[in-house]
């Protein structure tokens, strides 16, 4: 009798701590704490460049060496930077928010185009012949740029995964091209110097061009989507993501050059 008055107290008492328990969460003078609404955190990915071209040379045309047109250019790149997303509705069974990010953006490419057989001549003495040579153009594209992006997310029920698109702006802090010629075959052979150009590898390459891109555009308008999980820790959410940067507008104003890429990237969000 005695054991089961004791166990009768126990259960009292278990039970009045969880009813105080209760009263504690529901108290409305101390009510619990809402769920987060904003997230704010670092944001950090990878770019795999494409760049579209089209493009020629940009030296004096009268004293440029022959050199191809250039189509298609790539690289790898990466960028850094901050992310905010604002959770739509309740968030306790939202499917969509905002996400802004404000972002370092390098997005660089390099260009070749191999010329096989072309006919060059070579003086020695007084003798003057023609013999076929082996060139290489080559174009590496500095391009940088400050981009803001402007995100919908839609979750997909409660799996994690969800959808994001947006356009993206971007302003160029840095739009730079290098191009050359170089032999590659024979590999005696070197360019006749002109003062109109500077040589390397023992007059074996002509720098062409090497400065800022003419006529480039400030202004890059893309357009982003991609798919993204989401993993929850507590108060922090990490969000790796796979998405593709169309790049709208052209690089310059005189040529169909667009810079394209896609993208493998982290965020990090912390509840604010």
């Amino acid at each position: 009798m005695k054991c089961l008055r004791t166990a009768v107290a126990y259960i009292a008492l278990f039970a009045n701590a969880v009813v105080i328990y209760s009263q504690d969460l529901a108290n409305p003078l101390e009510p619990a704490k809402a769920p987060s609404r904003i997230f704010v955190g670092p944001v950090v990915g990878y770019n795999r460049v494409m760049q579209t071209g089209g493009f020629q040379y940009y030296a004096n045309p009268e004293n440029a060496p022959l050199c191809p047109t250039l189509e298609d250019g790539s690289a790898n790149g990466f960028f850094v930077g901050v992310n905010t997303e604002i959770i739509l509705g309740n968030p306790k069974d939202s499917r969509s928010s905002l996400i802004f990010r404000l972002l370092y953006n390098r997005m660089p490419s390099s260009f070749q185009q191999i010329n096989d057989q072309l006919p060059s001549r070579v003086i020695s003495g007084n003798e003057t012949r023609t013999i076929l040579t082996t060139t290489e153009f080559t174009a590496d594209v500095t391009y940088t740029t400050i981009d803001f992006e402007a995100m919908y997310r839609f979750g997909l029920g409660t799996t994690g995964f969800g959808i994001q698109a947006g356009p993206v702006v971007s302003y160029a802090i840095e739009k730079k091209v290098e191009q050359l010629l170089k032999l590659v075959d024979p590999p005696n052979a070197q360019f006749v110097p002109d003062p109109n150009y500077t040589y390397r590898d023992f007059n074996r390459t002509v720098v062409i061009f090497s400065n800022e891109i003419p006529e480039s555009n400030a202004l890059r308008i893309g357009l982003k989507a991609g798919i993204q999980y989401e993993i929850f820790l507590r108060r922090m959410t990490i969000v790796p993501s796979l998405n593709y940067n169309f790049g709208i507008t052209n690089l310059t104003r005189n040529e169909s050059w667009r810079v394209s890429t896609i993208q493998a990237q982290i965020d990090v969000r912390f509840a604010f």
